[in-house]
């Protein structure tokens, strides 16, 4: 979301866009500051900026370096956006509670686009939910995608404070998820059997892999579909549990997804329940129904407001897919179904989204 939405504001206004940092140790070559910026567009308003960053671990040295990294940002952010702009700073990790009111920042908001102080097991990481907890007493606003990490944050901050936490679900590109287009069949897809299943997105251990196992076995025929970054030992888990039936392939950039969406035969959201997943909002899903296919999902609470436009499956129960699948495949090639996924997100495109950030970084009545 925070990249999302920064995109699309950079069109309209100055913005910078953080990027990763660039390793002193591992690039060994001291690259000057317009060497890492790049601008948006041909106006040179916006710009995407990769500051340096000095290593922080090493023994001794460590406050020395994170003072100096911490120091390079702001001067950089200060050449890069004049002083007497009127500045929102957006931060997305807990560990950048150091920073916060180091811009001259008018307002600091922490954009959590998940819960990011778990594992996707839903087991805690050190550290980290007392960085979050620091960084929740710090910012003037906190914009999470669900109800239920909003609370979940609530009860992180720390006691005598009361941030002021909103909720704005992902959403989707209107620009690349266009139900009207008639999509080419992607090459790798078109030597798979069908009914193909896709499961796009990060594949980890957040996967409902049992019960896709067992859904693999009960219909042999069906294929199914991982598409995107691999977390170490996800390639041969798909091998070693599906077989033939099981097909990967690594990340395509955004504007190929649709492609893919659109010549698989369903779409599915197949995580584990655990804190971690049931925090989330799947960006997958509103991606998944833009396009008008059919979706199967376990129970994540934040997609119950679509519960008319998908089936849902339970957590390693291969019967319950069976059964989803069965009523999806039944339903293909009926427009009217297709319409009513279509129109449970027509109210979820980036556009809308962020009509309503600027909504609430804007108001300052919260």
């Amino acid at each position: 979301m925070r990249r999302a939405i920064a995109d699309r504001l950079a069109e309209r206004e100055p913005v910078v866009i953080v990027e990763q940092p660039i390793s002193l140790v591992r690039n060994q070559v001291y690259l000057r500051l317009r060497d890492r910026v790049r601008n948006v567009d041909k106006k040179g308003r916006s710009c995407y900026y990769r500051p340096l960053h000095f290593p922080e671990k090493l023994p001794g040295m460590g406050k020395i370096f994170k003072a100096l990294n911490e120091d390079l940002i702001q001067r950089e952010i200060d050449k890069l956006l004049p002083s007497q702009m009127d500045r929102i700073v957006c931060y997305d990790s807990p560990t950048q509670y150091r920073l916060v009111k180091k811009f001259r920042e008018r307002l600091s908001v922490y954009l959590a686009v998940d819960d990011r102080t778990l594992t996707v097991w839903g087991y805690p990481i050190s550290g980290e939910a007392e960085a979050e907890s620091r960084l929740l007493g710090k910012v003037d606003r906190v914009i999470c995608v669900s109800e239920q990490l909003a609370q979940t944050l609530k009860s992180r901050a720390p006691k005598g404070t009361n941030p002021s936490i909103m909720v704005l679900p992902n959403a989707y590109n209107e620009r690349i998820f266009d139900p009207h287009k008639d999509y080419q069949a992607p090459t790798p897809l078109r030597n798979i059997p069908r009914a193909r299943i896709l499961i796009s997105g990060h594949v980890s251990e957040r996967i409902d892999w049992d019960g896709i196992a067992v859904a693999s076995r009960l219909r042999p025929e069906w294929t199914w579909v991982f598409l995107g970054p691999a977390d170490n030992g996800m390639r041969e888990k798909i091998k070693d549990l599906l077989g033939n039936q099981g097909f990967y392939h690594p990340a395509v950039p955004a504007n190929e997804v649709p492609a893919w969406i659109f010549h698989c035969d369903a779409c599915a959201v197949a995580y584990r329940l655990n804190p971690f997943t049931q925090a989330s909002h799947p960006l997958k899903a509103i991606e998944y129904l833009a396009i008008g296919a059919p979706v199967i999902s376990t129970r994540i609470p934040s997609l119950e407001k679509y519960a008319g436009a998908i089936e849902w499956v339970s957590v390693g129960e291969g019967k319950s897919y069976v059964s989803a699948m069965d009523k999806n495949i039944c339903d293909l090639g009926n427009s009217e179904v297709r319409t009513i996924r279509q129109r449970a997100v027509a109210e979820d495109s980036w556009e809308v989204r962020l009509d309503q950030f600027k909504e609430i970084v804007n108001n300052d009545a919260l």
